[in-house]
């Protein structure tokens, strides 16, 4: 007699087997599935955007399904008929460790885990340490690798981990009950579905993530709303052997590309990493608080969680006391009462190999390690900071042995702007910036001063002119042709800032370039002249101030001096000018930091296309006085007689416009003009532009 066969509907495949193992694991772990059911799988994300929910027990059976597709497609010589059930169990135990609002409460366990001083114990971490062991001592690893893997998970580095390990502990805790209830299973099979769930070195677990991507991506795309992709397993595991568990080509392809986007679109889109890493900061200081119990991240669903993070009542009905505050928080976060907006976002940026994500955090804000310095910053000084490791194959540039790679995303509050708090984050970075995450800070800075949040920068002439000077310079007879071959080892040895160095771009793009020409390509000198001056305009200010790396910058300034008093055309005079001030400043050393942004043009799209970009300005000085407080200096250049009314409009406009962004911040404003071209005295002269503030 046949076995009867029965189907689960399915909003992606329309309908799926019911197997015997899924009925008996279902059956044993109701409770589980159950809660599985109330968890959604896309986890914050529903959050931030509207669209259409599914919950992580629908994914876990499409995981299961791929599994089997899998297993159909695939002969016994691939994956022989020993390791075929562990998979299914594997894939069937996948999920159930995962927490309330997913990948967003693991890492939040493993942040809450870090907290204190290292000398003091962490209960959240002895906690997490416990149930990765019980594991881990079932998989007959050494302790070097025990170790390793452990340090990985609690850096961070490997967060998305810590649900399946907490799956694991579930099997492993069922394991006997589960044994005795499907025919065939022994001791050896449980360390085989343990290395499936958690080992990244073992065949299974590729495999098992395999299937697990190609039901997320699909499904994924189908409740977001995009393009709906619908790969038959006979295509997608064609390709797979042995040894090589991957995608057929094709439909890799198809996969990968609909990852990507829906990773950009929306896995890690700015305002959903804003909001995760405001829900970690909330949801660790309640984890660390006193009251909380860590049984209720096991056991609550997405709807009984929130009401606790939320409003401080378990699922008893119960008060629980957790501290005011962050309830409150926590609710103002999901009323969208909290919003911080995106003001950088800086893509391969090298710290030391020994640091994680949660050293880099401490190092940026300028905190040292605390139960809650790490997550009260945001909420006392406007600013919240999502650092994240990156992956080496996904550079444009190698990475030195010893620095590793990470991506560093700066937010602010749109209800507490602090230009000091931006500035001081910035001034820790400066050491570790290649060119690009400079130009990238530019902008992002210029989008906070603009009053219509769109500008380019147009500073091709300046840029020109100093090139102009350098070449003058490079040529005289009293350099005897070094002159910049000698400024740059003179920046080079200065071991403060020897962490330029260690990054691709600055290194080998412009130092080596500039090394290149000057030892092997003399002739074609004129080749580097404005890339050495783009990359000079993009070092940390202080580099170039140094007694030893000053003194370069003193015969640039005095040759624009004396070439804007001798042979410039009346058309160009302007522009050295403006290069002569820009020299000028990046002189002074004023404050604890500067940062400058010169050529910026405020872009209007309301306006028509040949007047939309009238308004600019020279050069605009930030920085943080010695007091600590941020400044902001707006400087019009002119060579005009009329320079007051040429500028007066759109210089006050900047100005009041700045001060209601950041109303703390003290702003001057200055023309520069020529102390008196008339008798040839072109030396710079301030005057008060009349727009200021304190």
């Amino acid at each position: 007699m046949n076995e009867k066969h029965n189907f689960r509907y399915d909003p992606l495949y329309r309908i799926i087997d019911e197997i015997e193992e899924m009925r008996i694991v279902e059956g044993k772990l109701k409770s589980l599935y159950d809660r599985l059911k109330r968890i959604n799988n896309l986890g914050l994300i529903p959050e931030v955007f509207e669209m259409a929910r599914y919950p992580k027990y629908e994914h876990g059976i499409g995981t299961l399904h791929q599994i089997n597709s899998l297993l159909d497609v695939t002969d016994r010589n691939i994956i022989p008929s020993k390791y075929r059930r562990p998979l299914i169990l594997a894939s069937l135990f996948l999920h159930l460790g995962h927490f309330p609002y997913t990948y967003s409460t693991e890492r939040t366990l493993l942040l809450a885990s870090n907290l204190g001083h290292q000398s003091k114990e962490n209960r959240i971490k002895k906690y997490v340490g416990r149930k990765i062991k019980k594991v881990l001592n079932k998989m007959g690893l050494d302790d070097e690798r025990k170790r390793n893997i452990l340090d990985n998970i609690f850096s961070l580095r490997d967060y998305k981990l810590l649900y399946r390990y907490f799956s694991a502990e579930i099997l492993v805790e069922k394991w006997g009950n589960l044994k005795d209830k499907i025919n065939g299973l022994s001791e050896e099979d449980l360390e085989v579905i343990i290395k499936d769930l958690v080992d990244k070195e073992n065949d299974g677990y590729r495999y098992l993530s395999l299937a697990d991507k190609a039901d997320f991506v699909q499904r994924d795309a189908l409740y977001f709303g995009t393009v709906r992709i619908d790969v038959s397993p006979k295509h997608l595991y064609s390709g797979i052997s042995r040894y090589n568990p991957i995608f057929s080509l094709s439909e890799e392809r198809l996969i990968e590309y609909n990852f990507n986007y829906l990773t950009e679109r929306f896995y890690d889109n700015s305002i959903v990493i804003c909001f995760s890493r405001l829900y970690e900061k909330i949801v660790a200081s309640l984890i660390i608080s006193k009251n909380f119990k860590l049984e209720w991240i096991e056991k609550y669903d997405d709807a009984q969680f929130k009401r606790l993070i939320c409003d401080g009542i378990d699922s008893n009905n119960n008060r629980t006391r957790l501290p005011s505050t962050w309830l409150k928080r926590a609710k103002d976060l999901f009323e969208k009462g909290i919003s911080f907006s995106p003001i950088f976002d800086l893509k391969g940026v090298f710290f030391q190999k020994e640091k994680d994500v949660i050293d880099i955090e401490y190092e940026l804000i300028g905190k040292r390690e605390s139960e809650r310095g790490l997550l009260t910053y945001p909420f006392d000084i406007g600013i919240l900071l999502a650092v994240d490791y990156l992956d080496k194959d996904k550079l444009d540039y190698p990475v030195h042995p010893n620095y590793q790679a990470f991506s560093v995303r700066v937010f602010q509050d749109d209800s507490n702007r602090s230009l000091e708090a931006l500035l001081s984050v910035i001034k820790n970075l400066s050491h570790y910036l290649s060119f690009s995450h400079v130009d990238a800070i530019r902008r992002g800075l210029a989008n906070q001063l603009s009053w219509t949040k769109e500008v380019r920068f147009s500073n091709e002439a300046v840029i020109s002119s100093i090139s102009e000077i350098l070449q003058s310079l490079e040529s005289d007879q009293y350099n005897k042709g070094d002159f910049i071959e000698k400024y740059l080892r003179s920046i080079s040895n200065i071991s403060t800032f020897g962490e330029l160095w260690h990054n691709f771009e600055n290194q080998f793009v412009w130092k080596g370039l500039i090394d290149y020409f000057l030892k092997q390509h003399r002739k074609e000198l004129e080749k580097i002249y404005e890339p050495f001056t783009k990359g000079l305009l993009s070092l940390p200010v202080r580099l170039l101030q140094y007694k030893s790396t000053r003194r370069y910058l003193d015969e640039i300034y005095d040759k624009l001096l004396e070439k804007i008093s001798s042979d410039v055309s009346n058309d160009k005079k302007g522009d050295f000018f403006e290069a002569l001030w820009l020299i000028n400043r990046i002189q002074t050393k004023r404050g604890r930091f500067q940062f400058f942004l010169n050529g910026m043009v405020v872009v209007d799209p309301d306006r028509p296309r040949k007047t939309q970009d009238q308004n600019e300005f020279d050069v605009i000085e930030l920085l943080i006085d010695d007091t600590g407080k941020a400044e902001c200096w707006i400087y019009a250049c002119s060579i005009a007689d009329d320079y007051e009314s040429r500028n007066r409009d759109q210089i006050t406009k900047l100005s009041d416009h700045v001060h209601g962004v950041f109303p703390n911040l003290i702003i001057r404003t200055r023309y520069i003009i020529p102390k008196d071209k008339n008798t040839g005295d072109w030396a710079p002269c301030e005057e008060d532009a009349g727009r200021n503030y304190n």
